[in-house]
């Protein structure tokens, strides 16, 4: 029998307002962000979960609660799983690229941003999945970032680490049924309060374009 992970990315932030960056790790959601929560939790009111899973960053651990809605499931904060971690974004030579190009480096040398080395990044958030699967239970939700659940679910389907042309939207849900030699990828990046978005926008141009002077 299969095992169900959910793969929630985190609702909407905004992580420039008035088009200054602000530090990633205390960003809390957005009202936007709390509704796209809340209707996810509708969305999932009725599935059971052994075990709930945050990075341990508030707009993770508020989009948890609000899908949970006070439902009694074990909750536990994983600080492995948080976003890969950016750099100085006013020391990058050549700031739009680095942005468009966030999640297809040439290397896994390189670094997000300027920031954290993708290899280091990868490492912690892989291990963290392993000991993850360790665990004893059969469905499991894990709120995270986009970076992350793209890690994952690249692992999950290649086999090796890296990123996959995949978007992840504020509160998209992916759904990976997980067996002992196969994962299957059920569904992907479903937002209940928009099902059809119309915004073609990668995740990152909107982030530049929400950045740039």
């Amino acid at each position: 029998m299969r095992r169900r992970l959910l793969l929630l990315r985190h609702g909407e932030v905004d992580y420039f307002p008035r088009g200054r960056p602000v530090p990633p790790e205390g960003v809390g959601l957005t009202e936007r962000g709390r509704a796209q929560a809340r209707a996810v939790g509708a969305l999932l009111r009725e599935v059971p979960l052994d075990l709930a899973v945050h990075s341990g960053l508030p707009r993770t651990e508020e989009t948890l609660a609000l899908v949970l809605g006070g439902r009694s499931v074990p909750v536990e904060a994983w600080p492995e799983f948080r976003e890969i971690r950016p750099g100085r974004l006013k020391d990058l030579p050549d700031p739009e690229r680095a942005f468009r190009e966030a999640f297809r480096p040439q290397s896994l040398e390189e670094r997000f941003l300027g920031g954290e080395r993708y290899q280091d990044f990868l490492d912690r958030v892989l291990a963290a999945y392993r000991r993850l699967l360790e665990r004893t239970w059969d469905t499991l939700l894990l709120v995270a970032h986009g970076g992350v659940i793209r890690a994952l679910l690249t692992h999950a389907l290649t086999g090796r680490p890296g990123f996959l042309p995949l978007e992840v939207h504020p509160c998209g849900l992916s759904v990976l049924d997980l067996g002992e030699e196969e994962a299957l990828l059920r569904l992907h990046n479903l937002t209940p309060y928009d099902p059809l978005p119309e915004d073609r926008r990668s995740t990152m141009e909107a982030l530049w374009e929400a950045y740039r002077p």
